[in-house]
């Protein structure tokens, strides 16, 4: 493959890729797909710019009982566990007041695993194949995993509990191995359907300030679920991007042993101190700075020397800072710099 020097001319803004609150991610003329410039990261090489972390094609499975019971309609998941819409925070939760589930050694009296199977695949493809786009990652949103789901059968406090008390282990493992089976049954159905490229892992694993269990608890009650999730997927040609907030930094090697790609952390974590830490793995990091909406140019470049100088001297990381003349910006920092990296031989190609 011959690498082309950066341009002026790519900056030709191809497609608008809508995102939250109103936001949206320019794709500019690149001189090659946003999805070989992702997938290529992926595999361990120097991707030609720092792509933004809404670059793909992103959706959830909207059959999915669970997407429409977290929807502003509110209603019941596969779990058989009710959420009702929060409009201060935006989101859903689990109706309080009544856990689903008052004893995880009897779970399967209370709650159900949910059947991919028996959901309309080919229709629901149906209406969504004309929103894919072969130049753009197709990238599938899961909602609750293994944590968060044992706290919406139970709350969290029980949850918590849970995982500790000697007398509800046994229990805990029993419904996160079903759990496993089902994602598992899941990623094989989007890849089939969908063909997707990347899946993403939803568990919170922390508050803001530290984990909510030890080292030690996640790594018996959660970490083997979690390897085994990640490792099926890479064998039916998924990759797997972890969601999982608060602050989590002691847990960072449990994430990378776990099998997973890569990982969108908030930023009271310390990405560029992580990334430097973690420089010999694949494992990748976002990153993003504060940009004010009226941010002036020098502000917007100031920016961005400081985002290249901790996080994207070597291009490898998604940016998800949410300002377009900062990502735009970005793009051609990091086209300069992968010139460079190619010129000094540093790039790996």
């Amino acid at each position: 493959m011959s690498f082309e020097k950066f341009s002026m001319d790519e900056m030709e803004v191809k497609l608008r890729i809508p995102g939250p609150r109103n936001s949206y991610v320019e794709v500019f003329n690149t001189p090659i797909t946003p999805r070989e410039n992702i997938m290529r990261m992926y595999a361990g090489k120097t991707p030609m710019w720092i792509p933004t972390a809404q670059e793909m094609c992103q959706f959830k499975i909207a059959i999915d009982p669970e997407n429409q019971a977290r929807s502003p309609k509110g209603g019941i998941d596969g779990y058989g566990v009710e959420w009702v819409w929060g409009e201060l925070a935006g989101g859903a939760m689990v109706r309080p007041g009544a856990p689903k589930c008052p004893d995880i050694n009897e779970w399967e009296k209370y709650v159900h695993i949910p059947d991919p199977d028996s959901w309309d695949w080919a229709g629901y493809y149906e209406t969504q194949k004309e929103k894919l786009n072969p130049d753009l990652c197709t990238y599938i949103m899961f909602g609750s995993c293994l944590f968060e789901r044992l706290i919406a059968i139970m709350d969290c406090g029980n949850a918590c509990i849970a995982l500790i008390d000697e007398d509800q282990q046994e229990g805990v493992h029993r419904f996160f191995r079903e759990v496993t089976k089902y994602r598992k049954r899941y990623h094989e159905l989007v890849k089939q359907w969908f063909n997707a490229d990347i899946v993403n892992f939803n568990d919170d694993w922390g508050t803001q300030n530290g984990p909510f269990f030890s080292y030690q608890t996640a790594e018996e009650m959660l970490v083997p679920y979690v390897t085994e999730t990640c490792a099926h997927a890479h064998s039916i040609g998924l990759l797997v991007d972890l969601h999982c907030c608060g602050n989590v930094m002691p847990l960072v090697p449990l994430l990378i042993q776990e099998g997973m790609d890569s990982w969108g952390g908030q930023p009271l974590n310390d990405k560029p101190a992580l990334k430097r830490k973690f420089a010999d793995k694949k494992f990748l990091f976002t990153h993003e700075l504060p940009v004010k909406p009226d941010a002036s140019e020098d502000d917007i470049n100031a920016a961005v020397k400081k985002f290249m100088e901790e996080f994207g001297y070597d291009n490898r990381g998604f940016n998800r800072t949410r300002h377009a003349a900062f990502n735009r910006a970005l793009y051609m920092a990091s086209r300069k710099n992968f010139d460079r990296m190619v010129e000094e031989g540093t790039a790996i190609l």
